[in-house]
């Protein structure tokens, strides 16, 4: 008699995500106002080099006008707020790129909370990463920190590979 999916205990098991496989010739650049690095440790085989970037904190050497990714985390409340119009402008520049990513280095329930100083609603919160999905095409992913390297290499492998194939 065949086992059931359910009693096999592979499907009980946690499974660890492989790692990106990098490219040859693929480089991340970070923008050298970055204060905290996302990736504690670079994974094996990535070369990471700083410049100044003109759009994001992270992007993909030779690409720097077609991917970016803005990276947040406990400045995310005046990104959505009290810093709206600069984010806006921001925005309407990501718009030309073809692809953006807002990696948000915290959890659901944390971005969705009351802020004691700040002050600013979650429904401000919402009402902004809703926007700049839907009015300015930027893809959002909120996680732990080490979630959102994993993100960002992925999302920008991916996007190297798919443009070294034309």
């Amino acid at each position: 008699m065949k086992e059931s999916p359910r009693e096999n205990s592979n499907y009980l098991k946690p499974y660890s995500l492989k790692p990106t496989p990098i490219p040859d010739g693929f480089v991340l650049v970070q923008d050298t106002r970055e204060q905290r690095p996302l990736f504690a440790r670079i994974p094996k085989g990535l070369t990471v080099c700083s410049t100044t970037l003109t759009r994001g904190d992270y992007s993909v050497k030779g690409f720097e006008d077609k991917i970016c990714f803005e990276r947040k985390s406990m400045d995310l409340w005046p990104y959505c707020s009290s810093e709206r119009e600069k984010t806006v402008k921001k925005m309407l520049q990501f718009k030309s790129m073809e692809f953006v990513g807002l990696i948000i280095e915290l959890k659901e329930h944390e971005i969705y909370q009351f802020q004691q100083y700040s002050r600013v609603h979650p429904e401000v919160i919402r009402g902004a990463l809703i926007s700049f999905a839907v009015r300015y095409g930027v893809h959002i992913y909120m996680g732990s920190r080490e979630n959102c390297a994993r993100y960002l290499l992925d999302h920008a492998v991916k996007f190297y590979n798919i443009k070294k194939e034309v």
